[in-house]
């Protein structure tokens, strides 16, 4: 009997020392600057390119047609090779060859890079140890120098330690989250809220999720109202122009990719109150 109230009253405590955490964090999100983060009102980014018809995803072909095409940013999928000791643009492994060989990262960007921006999904991070993460970093560095191109990436991940590596030596990161929908009520709750906490602490400079799907969003009224003070960037958006016009007039969604594995062209769709001056620039009005 007396196991079952120690019990209650730990129960009680991680409870009401979550509820503490959470208004703690939440007053720190609301006062703290994110004019860092990107902030523009082109916010639909490409998603591995435009691609199709012979022009493969993820390759630099596919990423110059949607800058092209007018997107500011794309999200490429890449891996850092421990033995090569190099970035690999590749959505999967075995390594996905563009045009029969393998495309570097650096390769990439010596192609196509003109002031946009990149959203580098880098995948398996997990698995890095710290002294591969520290390389790795050092090899992004050393790529990214030109034209200052290092302020211009956004480094994905899910694993909170090695993300926040990338973050303390001064990348942009995104903070991968993958909370369940709104309509799992409590759960979607206490998931946002948790990654929220590890978001407020690893410092980051966005937040990534998947929108979920139209009828049963994971970035539904709720939990807009949970993250109001996050910057958010989203993938998976749903091919439906009346939600892009939310999106696009939402404050704290920075950036998002529409789509789940197709290639569709929304990059000339702006904020309402956008004025595009010429190539590169914008105001909001």
């Amino acid at each position: 009997m007396r196991i079952l109230q120690y019990i209650t009253y730990f129960v009680a405590f991680v409870v009401a020392a979550s509820y503490v955490l959470t208004y703690y964090v939440d007053y720190q999100l609301a006062n703290k600057d994110f004019s860092a983060s990107y902030n523009d009102c082109r916010k639909v980014w490409s998603a591995r390119g435009l691609y199709g018809d012979g022009v493969e995803q993820n390759s630099i072909l596919s990423i110059k047609a949607a800058f092209d095409a007018g997107a500011t940013g794309a999200e490429v999928d890449i891996f850092y090779d421990v033995e090569m000791q190099d970035y690999i643009v590749s959505h999967s492994r075995p390594y996905s060859k563009k045009q029969g060989k393998l495309l570097p990262l650096a390769e990439m960007f010596e192609a196509v890079d003109d002031g946009h921006y990149f959203w580098l999904d880098l995948k398996k991070l997990r698995h890095l140890s710290e002294e591969q993460v520290q390389v790795a970093i050092q090899r992004l560095f050393s790529i990214s120098k030109k034209n200052n191109q290092h302020e211009r990436l956004y480094v994905e991940g899910e694993a909170p330690v090695n993300i926040s590596r990338y973050r303390k030596a001064g990348f942009h990161t995104i903070y991968d989250t993958h909370p369940e929908p709104e309509s799992m009520g409590l759960i979607s709750t206490i998931m946002i809220n948790l990654y929220k906490i590890i978001f407020y602490f690893g410092n980051h400079s966005v937040m990534g999720m998947e929108y979920g799907e139209l009828d049963d969003p994971v970035y539904g009224t709720e939990n807009r109202k949970r993250l109001k003070d996050v910057p958010i960037f989203l993938y998976h958006v749903p091919v439906d122009e009346a939600l892009l016009d939310e999106l696009l007039a939402t404050k704290n969604v920075r950036a998002f990719i529409v789509g789940s594995n197709q290639s569709v062209n929304f990059h000339n769709k702006t904020g309402v109150k956008c004025v595009i001056l010429h190539k590169g620039e914008s105001i909001d009005i």
